[in-house]
């Protein structure tokens, strides 16, 4: 009996399974230890429904900003649920703020509305269009000397924003 490697899409189907199936035997394991680690089995099964929901539902396509803030979202909204019926207000507080901050940026995102440019220091949070972000480095460049104010405006009309 000669057996064969399975193909990429197999491989990817596999992994999928196995990471559900997996997260679903820790959500078990976890409940079966005792009353008190329930809470804790009922988050490790809405991990398991995260990763059905992003990837297992439609392998072949890309997950979208507006699936994983829903996705994002339904998760930390269980979360601040099990933390409020075991006893923890200030950690369901928490979960429900992160969940809101979430719900708001699917309903902006379900609108069309693109992010601008985000900077902390010198960590970019979100990067606006590729046109926008080469139009602030020819303004870095222009601010640090090395451009010219002509060759500033000669490079900024081939960009298309």
């Amino acid at each position: 009996m000669q057996g064969s490697m399975p193909n990429m899409p197999e491989t990817l189907s596999y992994s999928v399974v196995a990471a559900v199936g997996i997260t679903i035997i820790a959500a078990l394991f976890t409940a079966a230890t005792g009353p008190q680690d329930l809470v804790a089995a009922v988050l490790v099964l809405a991990i398991a429904g995260g990763i059905y929901w992003l990837i297992g539902r439609h392998p072949a396509t890309i997950v979208t900003a507006k699936q994983s803030a829903a996705t994002g979202a339904i998760l930390l909204a269980i979360c601040a649920l099990a933390d409020l019926a075991a006893g923890y207000p200030y950690q369901g507080v928490l979960f429900l703020l992160g969940a809101a901050a979430l719900a708001v940026a699917f309903v902006l995102l379900q609108q069309g509305t693109v992010p601008i440019e985000l900077r902390f220091g010198t960590m970019s949070a979100f990067t606006a269009s590729p046109g926008i972000a080469q139009l602030r480095m020819l303004e870095e460049l222009r601010d640090a000397g090395i451009l010219s104010p002509e060759e500033f405006a000669a490079k900024r009309a081939l960009i298309v924003l």
